[in-house]
């Protein structure tokens, strides 16, 4: 009973109300269309940063709105708690390290499934997620479930990682990332059954082009059914069949410029 209201306590202590933008900046333009109405909810206090310095234990799995991967509840020693990004395989009593601290060189059991730790103290053709891109930024890359990345190679100050597109990206070594691969890895064969689970995540429908008026879609206009176009273009008059988004070498070579952060 103890260990219930504790949980609860905790719940609501890490967590905060949630505005969803709804697609829109900070003018109220809609930037994204097709956004809104989702249910009500509050975000989670998720900690992306990683360095405590010390071992932490799995009291508790979530599955939230927010991410497609399981957020876990872990309590570290010194009476800290707060929600991590969940490794697959993980259970209840699991503990993990989080830290940089040099006890890792002594102690085999900091990189075990899970554990977050520098760039530096990982294996070679390791499976990693929740990678940071520059030092104490946060996880930004390879947070969606099933998710990882592959340490290919590492020097004196950098390591590239082979992502799952195929692209190698260069990053410090100094990095934080966890060990595995991120939970809920079965998120993309999970089939949605209704509209309504759509609306719930704030997914509006879209409206077809030659449903609309000519002022407001390319397709749009005609009397009756109509079928659109040879030539199919988006609402801004884009070329949206067999055109190539990368029609240049330059293109190509820049995009691989831009994967080299270090």
């Amino acid at each position: 009973m103890v260990l219930y209201y504790t949980l609860k306590l905790l719940k609501n202590y890490l967590r905060i109300g949630f505005v969803p933008s709804s697609g829109r900046n900070f003018l109220g333009r809609i930037c994204t269309r097709h956004r809104g109405g989702s249910l009500k909810r509050r975000q989670y206090y998720v900690d992306f940063f990683r360095r405590l310095n010390m071992f932490g234990y799995l009291i508790k799995i979530e599955k939230t709105p927010f991410f497609t991967s399981y957020l876990g509840l872990f309590i570290y020693e010194n009476g800290l708690s707060n929600y991590v990004l969940l490794a697959e395989d993980l259970k209840l009593g699991d503990y993990i390290y989080v830290g940089t601290k040099s006890v890792i060189d002594k102690d085999i059991s900091c990189k075990k499934i899970g554990s977050s730790l520098p760039l530096s103290y990982i294996s070679l053709f390791s499976k990693i997620y929740n990678i940071e891109f520059y030092p104490f930024k946060g996880g930004q890359l390879a947070r969606a479930a099933g998710t990882s990345v592959i340490v290919s190679s590492k020097d004196f100050d950098k390591t590239i990682l082979k992502l799952k597109s195929g692209w190698a990206l260069t990053v410090s070594n100094f990095v934080m990332c966890s060990i595995g691969l991120a939970s809920n890895s079965i998120h993309r064969y999970i089939p949605l059954k209704k509209a309504g689970l759509k609306r719930n995540a704030g997914i509006r429908p879209s409206v077809r082009g030659v449903a609309m008026n000519p002022c407001d879609h390319p397709h749009g206009g005609g009397e009756g059914r109509k079928s659109p176009p040879a030539a199919q273009r988006s609402i801004w008059g884009w070329l949206t069949k067999n055109t190539p988004t990368l029609k240049k070498k330059y293109q190509k070579t820049k995009r691989k410029l831009l994967k080299n952060i270090i």
